[in-house]
């Protein structure tokens, strides 16, 4: 009887399919970058199975890459990307949502030139040519403001692309100037091969701005809320855990195939918690006047005329 009963249990769970976890399409700037791994790192830890979610990462170049992918609908949801590029999107009617902040200022971000060049600071670089990452892109804009205030009005700023294929171009001498998010190139800076001209958070004005942000395919908004509603909660506890667990340092350590030491100085001197909060939205109202300043934008705006911009779907 017990054998009968429990071939009856068998067949019964053989009949019900085993749930499926859905598949969310991600688009991911800057591969190896701490801030941008947060779902990564999550997805490591099994955090996205838990809401029943499995990503699809796909890797961009930043900027006007990551816009595409997530305007186009080939990615349903894409994570720090820059602001000002997703402002101009929305004015054009692009169906493209903020879900959350993902950095209030830059402190990742920095510039630098090859050792021996002679370019020790931004002011060096009248005349001179520096690569950013993409147009609309954290980087351009952190670089646009910090040539502004320093005085330099006739360098030459070129989209370079990553920041592996920004360092090769620096090195070779394509370039005068380049970026990176750390970790990449903290290494080199150790051992004398190029040098720190600036950093995006020396802009107080940057520091204030929440410079990139989570975003959404409205198509997918529409479609299956819950689903994106899931994704943030996630999100939300990767980007805590990673604050917190020394296992996140020996990821971002892995991903970059540098020390652990250099991981987690770079975390420790660079990044603070506080400035990835998804929930600190700050300095909207300067990223629209830089739109408009950039002609990304056709007419001046104020923070009201965007407010549709924003659908923060969940908060903790």
């Amino acid at each position: 009887m017990r054998k009968l009963v429990a071939c009856s249990i068998a067949i019964i769970l053989g009949a019900v399919p085993l749930a499926r976890a859905e598949t969310l399409k991600l688009a991911i700037p800057q591969k190896g970058a701490w801030d941008t791994s947060f779902s990564v790192y999550g997805d490591r830890q099994g955090f996205f199975k838990e809401q029943g979610l499995e990503l699809e990462i796909t890797y961009t170049e930043g900027g006007a890459t990551t816009e595409t992918a997530v305007i186009s609908g080939s990615v349903d949801v894409a994570v720090a990307t820059g602001t000002l590029g997703i402002v101009s999107a929305y004015t054009k009617s692009a169906p493209v949502r903020i879900i959350s902040a993902e950095s209030t200022g830059a402190a990742d971000l920095y510039y630098y030139a090859k050792a021996g060049t002679g370019i020790k600071s931004i002011k060096d670089l009248k005349g001179k040519s520096i690569g950013f990452s993409a147009p609309g892109s954290s980087s351009n804009l952190a670089l646009l403001t910090l040539l502004h205030e320093n005085g330099v009005t006739d360098a030459k700023v070129v989209p370079a692309g990553a920041a592996p294929g920004t360092y090769t171009q620096v090195m070779s001498g394509q370039l005068d100037a380049g970026w990176a998010p750390v970790p990449f190139g903290l290494q080199d800076i150790k051992d004398g091969k190029i040098v720190v001209i600036g950093q995006a958070n020396d802009s107080p004005d940057v520091r204030n701005e929440t410079i990139r942000v989570n975003v959404v395919n409205l198509d997918s908004l529409k479609k299956n809320r819950d689903a994106i509603v899931r994704f943030m909660k996630a999100y939300y506890k990767s980007y805590q855990w990673a604050y917190s667990d020394p296992k996140a340092i020996d990821y971002l350590a892995t991903d970059n195939n540098i020390s652990h030491d250099l991981a987690a100085s770079a975390v420790k001197d660079f990044l603070k918690k506080e400035a990835n909060d998804p929930y600190r939205i700050s300095g909207i109202q300067r990223v629209l006047d830089e739109a408009l300043a950039a002609k990304r934008i056709p007419t001046a705006m104020k923070e009201d005329d965007v407010k549709g911009m924003f659908d923060i779907v969940w908060k903790p």
